[in-house]
């Protein structure tokens, strides 16, 4: 079998080498795609894909991790602060891109990040963050603004947990509305209910202490006719790994009565004025009254004293 004829430029034979790089050339020009291996590599740019609301709040004596989200560039990467000071308490684990520990102090502290990866490249983020007081523990129902008429969902969120892995909850609801489920929801566990007339009893344990502001629980109720969720006839306890109560709702406080000022002593009434007239003093006692025999006349003798005895009975 004879070989194709060769093409000639400039009265010289082109070899097949020659030839196959003209036709690429003439394809490309016309639009076609001439594949093969590029000499460069690209890569994304590297950088913090930090979420739009910062870094997760801290909480003083309060566990804290926060993974610090790295992307582009080529992994594996790695952390180390550059500037400024860690909170009190809080460590950075530059392998794993974790913050972790426990903030001691509150206050406002600035520090700078600097991530590296495989191929050297480095990328800087200055993070500001805040440690604050813990806020009271609280399970929250979602309310609906108005009245509901069919099934609705209420997410219920534990906020500041405060080391919680097991809560209880009891809601009093509307004399019309009934609860047709409840489902454990992103950071809730086993769960149990039951609803005693218009009271509804919620028990839900965590496998590890839920992520404050985190949702635990979806309710689900059903009213017979319209009717307005509120949340004023809701109590909670929450307990730790050890069973010590961590949250509770603070007790009503009632108004005091302001106390009763004491009857002023009544003012005695002054004495009325007597005219009572001074007593009469007393009348000289009468002279003894004159013997019955009168005296003798002045020459008369006196009567001799009889000499006859008294009879008997006193009769002469």
């Amino acid at each position: 079998m004879s070989s194709p004829p060769l093409l000639h430029l400039s009265g010289r034979p082109l070899g097949r080498a020659a030839l196959a790089l003209l036709l690429g050339v003439s394809l490309a020009a016309c639009g076609q795609q001439v594949t093969g291996t590029s000499a460069s590599t690209g890569k994304d740019v590297l950088y913090f894909a930090d979420s739009p609301t910062g870094l997760p709040p801290m909480y003083v004596n309060e566990t804290y991790t926060a993974t610090l989200p790295v992307a582009g560039g080529v992994g594996p990467y790695t952390l180390r602060v550059t500037g400024g000071t860690l909170p009190p308490g809080l460590s950075l684990n530059g392998s794993a891109r974790q913050l972790s520990g426990k903030p001691t102090k509150t206050g406002t502290y600035k520090f700078t990040l600097e991530v590296t990866d495989s191929t050297l490249s480095t990328k800087t983020n200055e993070y500001t963050v805040n440690v604050q007081e813990l806020p009271p523990l609280a399970l929250t129902p979602t309310l609906p603004t108005g009245e509901i008429r069919g099934e609705t969902r209420i997410p219920l969120t534990i906020t500041a947990p405060r080391g919680a892995r097991a809560a209880h909850l009891s809601w009093e609801l509307p004399e019309n509305v009934k609860v047709t489920r409840i489902q454990s929801a992103e950071q809730g566990g086993l769960l149990f209910w039951r609803q005693e007339g218009r009271m509804v009893l919620l028990d839900v344990g965590f496998k590890t202490v839920p992520r404050s502001g985190s949702r635990i629980a979806l309710i689900s109720v059903k009213p017979s006719k319209a009717a307005t969720l509120t949340a004023a006839k809701l109590t909670f306890e929450a307990r730790d790994a050890e069973g010590r109560v961590v949250g509770a709702p603070p007790p009503a406080v009632s108004t005091p009565t302001a106390p009763t000022a004491p009857a002023a002593p009544a003012t005695p009434a002054a004495p009325a004025p007597t005219n009572t007239a001074p007593a009469t003093a007393p009348a000289p006692a009468a002279p003894a009254t004159a013997p019955a025999t009168a005296p003798p006349t002045e020459g008369e003798p006196p009567n001799p004293p009889s000499s006859t005895p008294p009879g008997p009975g006193g009769a002469p």
